[in-house]
């Protein structure tokens, strides 16, 4: 079978509806009027303000400011979503006369969050301090600036942590005692909030929606769940973009985009976020701040190629840490055995180790973390999987740690040079407790499953009513069935450009990063893909194209595979059935079979999936031994003889002698088998020839593909392999579906030589007379 990367994951499509009906019901928006909100985002779908805790309380704090002639400093962060947060407040209390400025700590020199050196500095100017998108986890800090007399608003929308800091108020939708209703909005979106109390206050709100571009932009940039607020505040941001009055942004997109590109998540989030980012991360994030709240066009346009340029000068940095890192993890990491990545470096520069956590993350789909050690301290970030929080993991070990921040996917934090071996033996051993083989596969999500005849561009635009995509709303990924008509190689062997038929309909596919698995797939083999359905322009022509996203064979080539690799576990060298008396079970109390042949396997699972359609292998399944699961599988494939009485033995197992209990006493589907389990010398001959041909490397898929005409499968290919290395032809191990061999070179020698090949020819032969 094909190697796939994936767990794919589907459930039982609506019969009825058009394309975009099942999606939303699929993704649990099933009611008529959630439908019709869900399409047609609107301002008046965002909930009042002043439902946040202690919203009044900021207001009237803030009104008191601008009434006492008192200044503000807004305390940012230096993200997108702070420099967002800091952009859009400033500006709108500086248009109501409100005396303010704003203060973002360097990454380099203060790091992350309030510091009291900076709330010194401001206390000299200052008598109220608002922080955007920081300060939830600040309680010294905020006890400092108490002692100083300095009002502190915090608006956050990170984890809160047991204490809230004595702040005069918190807004955070995350409080554990919040009256909001929603509580993923992102920092940007709390701000907005704050924006909008005052605004009703001040009778200004028309006033506040030239922000909700900006807003758009912070909150795509965090990669909050784009769900309810955050899916109105997108929708509306995208369709505002388009004609922006911020000039700043408006030369920021004249950069990213080559033509009238359209304003999409991936612009933001793979665009224009990163350029923001970069000068928080290398630089100064105040110049980002200035280029979101610049009325002078020059000056937008220089700060534009200004972060161009650093954006530049991150990717080569970025690239340099990485590949420091991933020396480090093959020198210090056990990659196969360890649940989490914890990576620590020198002198890293700290803007860019957060990217590089979620490079690792990506590679290994493993809970990261990078440190870079300063001054005798590691600092650094947390990047996880789905399913493991790691905010609540760095608490379990908060004692090896001076601080540490975030949320469920990613954290920061930092902890004393000597504590650094303690902390990892800790969190890994927490994580062991939590992490399992589930956990550490990703899943992906089947919306639907499409005939290609059904694709065409009208479906595309129905899809695009969907928008705007991103967390909790991905772009759709369908389940795509055909026979590969061609499968090569593009953009340096990086890439794959496949083409797959079905009747008389041929859908093209691209593959980026995939360009290995055209090593794997072979002319005329059934496949499913797990794609998105795009548009694709090429010289003024708009055709429909397939992103790849996985590739996988068809469920009777994965049973068939995994049977035969199954049978190669426990049976290496089957018995000749002379010995063995087979009598008929007539008992019926168990309801799991226990199977030994590739027809029986096929028949049960046919009558099992009878009635039910789905993209993935319905039954539970179990190959060998029993899994943890927390129904008993329905068949099991080849058990150990240890157990096999937990299930009904439907036929002769290959191995056992004498009395012989089972369903079926007839051998016919054994013999039948045979030539897929007994390698003749045409087999063998031809298999090492192929091998000459080589480069020491093959998927295994693709030589079971090659010889399909041989009858060839995974267990007779494992058996040639066995007796080539018994004879001291090759050396061979398989890794990650390859078959990574050595030709030795030695003195000619006959099949005959070889123990196993002999004595499976002694089985083939015993068979066919029994």
């Amino acid at each position: 079978m094909l190697p796939n990367k994936y767990k794919w994951h589907s459930e039982e499509e609506p019969k009825q509806g058009n394309i975009v009906n099942k999606i939303l019901y699929r993704r649990g928006i099933q009611d008529k009027a959630e439908i019709e909100s869900f399409l047609t985002p609107s301002k008046e779908q965002l909930s009042s303000p002043y439902l946040l805790n202690d919203m009044d309380k900021a207001v009237e704090r803030i009104q008191r400011a601008k009434n006492n002639g008192e200044h503000i400093v807004i305390y940012g962060d230096y993200d997108v979503d702070g420099v967002t947060s800091t952009s859009i407040l400033f500006m709108f209390l500086t248009e109501q006369g409100y005396s303010v400025s704003y203060y973002i700590p360097n990454r380099t020199e203060e790091g992350y969050g309030l510091n009291k050196g900076a709330i010194e500095k401001i206390n000299q100017y200052a008598s109220l301090v608002i922080t955007v998108d920081t300060g939830i986890a600040a309680t010294e800090e905020v006890a400092f600036a108490n002692e100083l007399g300095l009002d502190m608003i915090i608006t956050d929308h990170h984890e809160c942590q047991e204490i809230l800091p004595k702040a005069f108020c918190v807004i955070n939708p995350k409080r554990h005692d919040t009256t909001y209703p929603f509580d993923c909005l992102a920092g940007v979106g709390v701000t907005f909030k704050l924006i909008h109390a005052i605004a009703i206050k001040e009778d200004v709100v028309d006033k506040i929606w030239k922000y909700i571009d900006i807003v758009a932009l912070g909150t795509i940039a965090d990669v909050v769940p784009l769900e309810k607020e955050n899916r109105v505040i997108a929708y509306l941001g995208f369709k505002q973009m388009k004609e922006t009055e911020h000039l700043g942004l408006r030369a920021l997109l004249d950069i990213v985009q080559n033509g009238d590109q359209k304003i999409t998540s991936n612009v933001i989030g793979y665009q224009l976020g990163p350029r923001i980012n970069a000068a928080g991360r290398i630089s100064d994030a105040k110049i980002g701040v200035e280029l979101l709240t610049t009325k002078d066009e020059e000056r937008a346009k220089i700060i534009a190629v200004e972060l161009d340029l650093e954006n530049k000068k991150r990717q080569e940095m970025e690239q340099s840490i990485l590949k420091e890192a991933e020396a480090y993890i093959e020198a210090h990491v056990d990659t196969k055995n360890e649940d989490m990545i914890i990576v620590a470096g020198k002198e890293w520069h700290h803007g860019v180790i957060g990217i590089v956590a979620s490079r690792i993350l990506n590679k290994y789909y493993k809970p990261t973390i990078v440190l870079t050690l300063e001054d005798g301290i590691y600092s650094g970030s947390a990047r996880s999987v789905e399913g493991f929080n790691i905010f609540e993991a760095l608490t379990h070990v908060k004692e090896h740690l001076t601080r540490f921040g975030g949320h469920e996917m990613a954290a920061g934090l930092s902890l004393e040079e000597d504590k650094l071996e303690a902390f990892c033996r800790d969190l890994n051993a927490y994580a062991k407790t939590v992490l399992n083989e589930e956990l550490l596969t990703p899943a992906l999500d089947i919306d639907l499953e499409l005939r290609p005849e059904e694709i065409s561009i009208g479906i595309c635009e129905e899809l695009e009513r969907l928008e705007p995509f991103g967390v909790c709303n991905p772009t759709p990924t369908f389940a795509v069935r055909g026979l590969v008509q061609y499968a090569q190689k593009i953009g340096g062997d990086k890439h794959l450009k496949l083409a797959i038929q079905s009747h008389h309909t041929v859908l093209h596919a691209i593959g980026f990063d995939k360009g290995e698995l055209a090593d794997c797939l072979s002319e005329g083999e059934e496949v499913i893909i797990a794609c998105e359905i795009t548009k694709n322009v090429w010289n003024g022509k708009v055709s429909v194209q397939l992103r790849i996203k996985d590739i996988m064979s068809s469920e009777q080539a994965i049973l068939k595979s995994r049977y035969y690799r199954a049978l190669y576990e426990v049976c290496k060298e089957p018995k000749v059935p002379s010995g063995v008396e087979l009598i008929k079970d007539e008992s019926h109390g168990n309801t799991s079979f226990a199977v030994f042949t590739e027809h029986s396997l096929m028949e049960i699972f046919t009558l099992m999936s009878k009635h039910e359609k789905k993209v993935t292998i319905l039954p539970k399944i179990c190959y060998n031994d029993f899994w943890s699961l927390k129904e008993a599988p329905a068949i099991f494939v080849m058990p150990h003889k240890a157990h096999q009485d937990n299930s009904q033995c439907y036929e002769w197992d290959f191995t056992s002698e004498g009395t012989y209990r089972c369903l079926n006493t007839s051998l016919e589907q054994h013999t039948l088998q045979i030539s897929k389990m007994v390698p003749s010398y045409t087999d063998c001959k031809s298999v090492y020839k192929y091998l000459k041909h080589q480069q020491g490397s093959v998927y295994l898929h693709k030589i079971v593909e090659m010889f399909m005409s041989y009858d060839m499968t995974e267990y007779k290919l494992l058996q040639i392999l066995d007796i080539f290395t018994e004879l001291e032809l090759i050396a061979y191990s398989i890794e990650e579906e390859k078959v990574i061999y050595t030709l030795l070179k030695g003195n000619k020698t006959k099949l005959e030589h070889s123990r196993r090949y002999m004595r499976l020819q002694e089985f083939a032969q015993s068979m066919k007379k029994r």
